[in-house]
This record gives C-alpha cells, sequence and structure tokens, in this order.
C-alpha cells in the first residue's frame, strides 16, 4: 500500500474498517464460489474432451484400416483389368467369343423387340412390308416371302442356331 491509502485507512473509524473487511470476506467468497464453478465446468469439459478423443481415435484406426482395404482392392481391380485386357487383346480367347455372343444376342433381342412391336401394331398384317417381295410369275403367285439376306445376316443366323461350321 502506498502512503497515502495508509494515512486514509488511520482516518477511517473502526466501524468503517470492519465494513470494509466484511465486504472484503464477501467479495472473496463469491469469486471462491465462481472459481469452485468454472473447476467443476472444465472438470466436465476435460472428462468429455477425453471422451471424444477416445472415439475419434477409434474411428481413426477404422478409417486407416478402410483406407487400407481400398488401397488393397484398387491395386487388385488394376491387376483385373490388366489380366482381363491381356485375355481380352489374344485372338480366339473365350472372353472375346463370349463378348462376340453378347452382342450378338444383343443384336437379336432388338430384332425380336422389333418384331413384336410391329406384330402389337399391326395385328391382322395390314402393316409395313418392308422386307418382303411378292413373288411373281411362279405358281401361286402373290405370295409374301423374305426378302434375300446379307452374308453378316446369314453368319449372325448361324451363329444363333448354334452353326459354326457353315
Amino acid at each position: 500500500m502506498s502512503q497515502a491509502e495508509n494515512k486514509e485507512l488511520r482516518r477511517l473509524k473502526r466501524r468503517e474498517l470492519l465494513q470494509m473487511l466484511l465486504i472484503q470476506c464477501e467479495e472473496t467468497e463469491r469469486l471462491q464460489q465462481e472459481t469452485d464453478e468454472m473447476r467443476a465446468q472444465m472438470k466436465t469439459v476435460m472428462e468429455s474432451y477425453g471422451r471424444l478423443k477416445k472415439k475419434l481415435d477409434i474411428k481413426d484406426e477404422r478409417l486407416n484400416q478402410k483406407d487400407a482395404k481400398i488401397r488393397e482392392l484398387t491395386l487388385e481391380i488394376e491387376e483385373l483389368k490388366t489380366a482381363g485386357q491381356s485375355a481380352f487383346e489374344s485372338e480366339g480367347t473365350a472372353a472375346e467369343a463370349a463378348y462376340r455372343l453378347s452382342e450378338l444376342i444383343e443384336e437379336v433381342q432388338k430384332a425380336a423387340e422389333q418384331y413384336m412391336a410391329n406384330i402389337r401394331k399391326y395385328p391382322f398384317g395390314t402393316g409395313r412390308t418392308d422386307n418382303v417381295r411378292k413373288r411373281q410369275g411362279a405358281p401361286g403367285a402373290g405370295q409374301v416371302v423374305p426378302m434375300s439376306f446379307s452374308q453378316a445376316d446369314r453368319e449372325k443366323r448361324r451363329a444363333v442356331s448354334g452353326d459354326f461350321y457353315g
């Protein structure tokens, strides 16, 4: 304390000094309660932080395991792609035959769907006859017969029927 404060305290009466002391004690008690409350809150926060840290550590470990698994699967996919491309690139492999067969089946399916759509559209034969011509000059003239097919169409039909040898 400075000398000026010391002189001022000497001039105060005993009752005033006791009142000041009482006020200081109340203030100290109030600050102590606030400190205790803050410590309790801090303890709760630290416990919560500890639980969250444990949970995050567990999740980090799981993520690390998943990352490792992803890297492993990515390498496996790349190996399979490489193996698949080399098998597909060689002439006459089963993969190539299966691929060609699947393309052929898709084309046949599309043709069948188109045929069925035409039948549904013209159920009594009054529809279009684009791929049909009439025979002329032969017995039964006016009979509707299919037009001739190209070499590619014949090969497709042979492949569908299973006759690969002609």
